[in-house]
Parts: structure tokens; C-alpha cells; sequence
């Protein structure tokens, strides 16, 4: 697999990613119902202790995370040349700790809370595929014109991701807050 398609994965893979958890924490913040499919543990798993650290709710860290991996991608498509192996590096790290992170939530709400959370185990998902392609990913340097192409394909996949992603959770969330019954 070449670098850039490397990139490619993980950056479409931290846009999924983003998008769970930026509706797991409207949820968690707004209290609406959580739209949960087959599995029908998402409510437990967000009443268990588990769901907030240093009493901030879990998906947040989720949307840093992903957020961060995304900001990574721009800066090195940004500066093509501007410490590329500092750069790579910290990718490397944070995909890592995503996935030691989500690791650890998956085996949390398999061996304490009993009851799994779609939503959660799709963000695990997003950052098992980040670790995965990451090292596939290399710290080589692009010309200005390569960096410039890389730039507009994060800009331009963050853009679409977006505006889907905004309309499906206003779509999901919408109903519950106006008292109107779920439609999912």
C-alpha cells in the first residue's frame, strides 16, 4: 500500500470516526434517546461509570482524537517539507493511543458493563484502521504541488464529511429533542 493511500484510509477512517463521536456526544450532552440498532446496550453503556472521565463526557475525547488525526493529515499536506518526521511521529503516536484507548473501552464494556454500545464499537472500528494503515504510512518528504493536491483532498473529503454528517445527525437527534418519537 502506497503512503498516500495509507493517508487516504486514515483520513476517511478519522472522518467515520468523527462522525460517531460527534453524535455520541451531542447525545451525551443534549440527553436525547441514543438511536442504538441490534445490539440495544447504548443506554447502559452510557449510564455506566464508565461513560465520563474527569467528569467530561467519553465522546469528547473521542472528537479530539479524531480531530487531532485529521489537524496531523492538514499540517503535513500543509508544510510538505516542515518536519515531516515529527510530524509522521505524532501521528504514529496518536494512532496508538487511539487504539490502546478504544481497546481497552471494547474489553470495559465486554467483561464490567455486559452490554455493548453500537456506535462505540464503530469508533473502536475508525481507530483499529487507523493503527492498522498508519504503518503503512511513511515520513517522506512531498513537493509543493504533491502537498498542495494531499491539501485539497483532506479539505474537500473534511467539507463533504461534514455536511452529510451534520445532516445525519440533525436527522437522528431532531426527532428525540422536539419530542417527536425516533424514526431509526
Amino acid at each position: 500500500m502506497s503512503p498516500i493511500l495509507a493517508r487516504r484510509i486514515i483520513l476517511w477512517s478519522a472522518l467515520a470516526g468523527l462522525f460517531v463521536s460527534t453524535y455520541l456526544l451531542v447525545i451525551y450532552v443534549s440527553g436525547a434517546p441514543i438511536v442504538c440498532g441490534l445490539l440495544h446496550g447504548c443506554d447502559i453503556v452510557r449510564n455506566s461509570k464508565w461513560a465520563y472521565s474527569f467528569g467530561l463526557p467519553r465522546p469528547l475525547f473521542g472528537v479530539a482524537f479524531y480531530v487531532g488525526i485529521i489537524a496531523l493529515l492538514a499540517c503535513r499536506a500543509l508544510y510538505p517539507r516542515w518536519r515531516v518526521r515529527w510530524l509522521y511521529h505524532l501521528s504514529m503516536l496518536a494512532a496508538v493511543v487511539g487504539f490502546l484507548e478504544s481497546a481497552f473501552l471494547v474489553f470495559v464494556q465486554w467483561l464490567d458493563i455486559k452490554a455493548f454500545c453500537i456506535w462505540c464499537l464503530a469508533s473502536a472500528v475508525a481507530a483499529t484502521i487507523i493503527f492498522i494503515v498508519a504503518w503503512f504510512d511513511r515520513p517522506e518528504s512531498m513537493d509543493d504541488q504533491q502537498g498542495f493536491k494531499e491539501l485539497k483532498f483532506v479539505f474537500w473529503s473534511f467539507a463533504a464529511a461534514l455536511i452529510v454528517g451534520a445532516t445525519l445527525i440533525f436527522f437522528m437527534v431532531a426527532p428525540s429533542i422536539n419530542g417527536e418519537p425516533e424514526r431509526l
